[in-house]
């Protein structure tokens, strides 16, 4: 039995040549306020639904927060309409 060959898989492959891993590639500006965009819009919604807080200070920060975050989708709607950003 030791005699025998042991099989050759992608586990005990010998390593033949070096991949260098280098940081990945940074997105466009349109790219990231567009995934910006989205989860803003999402937390919008979410928002929209309806959010159960008890009063006082949480209600406020809870309307706060709702202020802010359809404020923050219109400023990246329209950076996005802009025609040369980058």
């Amino acid at each position: 039995m030791m005699e025998d060959e042991v099989p050759v898989s992608l586990i005990n492959e010998p390593i033949h040549e070096v991949i260098e891993l280098r940081p990945g590639q940074k997105h466009s500006l349109h790219a990231v306020l567009c995934d910006a965009l989205t989860s803003s819009r999402g937390l919008l919604q979410r928002l929209e639904l309806g959010v159960q807080a008890p009063p006082g200070e949480a209600r406020e920060v809870v309307r706060d927060l709702y202020v802010q975050v359809r404020r923050t989708v219109q400023v990246l709607g329209r950076c996005l309409e802009l025609p040369d950003l980058e």
